[in-house]
């Protein structure tokens, strides 16, 4: 089995991949850190297990770098049984654009995410494979987004919003994935791993939370479970009704187009965006 897994250096991210190492023969990391800053983290993993664990770097600032990722993946393996989209940011104090010129929150955890999911589909279908989108209960929360300001240029910006908002999206995409996409496409799943002590919790809430251990738990189980979760949101481990709006198919089919449209605007878009209605 092959599993790649973003943000896989810190959190969370860390945490899963100290728990796949064991269980898979093939692990591709991907981190903000050039290989030299994670070599005793690699090496850890390696020591865990008889698999192959490889290690890639991108900064999600950069949909290039995105997509110079996606390509290294296909020379390493040529099918991927599992996609793991963990890497996230808190939202910026203050809005902030990407390299790219999206707004970074929105960049980072959802548009870098679609477009690595994009390019690695025909490595997931060759496989069967699963994408596994890590989101947030924050998006419960989230009033609204307005597909046409996916950047905030016209709305109130806040750290939380951008955050919540970003996941929202995301778990509007896993639906939009099995349900709209053109087939052949992977089965998909988000969730919420938990309210998990991490940096990215404490940067945005003055909140405790439980141990990265468990949120990792949460993220392996609905990577590994058998039987399909055909774009399902999981409270933990147990399937739930997301926000009502990403249940809407009119308000997906308009997130999917917009998003796209983003992607083309920053010239890294993926083939299959020509191919959408």
């Amino acid at each position: 089995m092959t599993v790649v897994l973003t943000g896989a250096t810190s959190g969370i991210g860390q945490a899963a991949a100290r728990l796949l190492a064991p269980q898979v023969t093939r692990l591709i990391l991907h981190g903000p850190q050039r290989p030299q800053e994670v070599t005793g983290q690699l090496e850890e993993l390696r020591a865990a297990g008889p698999g192959e664990v490889h290690y890639v770097h991108a900064d999600f600032d950069s949909l290039a770098m995105v997509r110079a990722l996606a390509s290294e993946i296909s020379k390493i393996t040529d099918r991927v049984d599992v996609l793991i989209n963990n890497a996230g940011r808190p939202g910026a104090p203050r809005r902030r654009l990407s390299h790219d010129g999206n707004e970074a929150t929105l960049q980072t955890n959802y548009l870098a995410a679609v477009l690595l999911t994009e390019r690695l589909t025909p490595l997931l279908v060759a496989s069967g494979g699963r994408v596994v989108h890590v989101a947030s209960a924050t998006h419960v929360l989230s009033a609204s987004l307005d597909p046409d300001d996916l950047n905030l240029e016209r709305s109130h910006y806040s750290a939380t919003t951008a955050y919540a908002r970003s996941k929202l999206a995301l778990v509007a995409h896993a639906r939009w994935l099995v349900e709209q996409a053109a087939p052949p496409q992977p089965d998909t799943v988000s969730l919420h791993p938990g309210v998990i002590s991490t940096e990215l919790l404490h940067a945005m809430f003055d909140i405790g939370g439980d141990s990265v251990v468990h949120g990792a738990h949460n993220v392996v189980n609905a990577a590994l479970s058998t039987g399909r979760w055909a774009g399902q949101y999981l409270d933990e481990r147990r399937p739930v009704q997301p926000n009502p709006i990403t249940l809407d198919a009119d308000f997906r089919h308009r997130l999917a187009h917009r998003t796209f449209e983003l992607l083309h605007r920053s010239g890294k878009a993926p083939e299959k965006a020509e191919a959408l209605p």
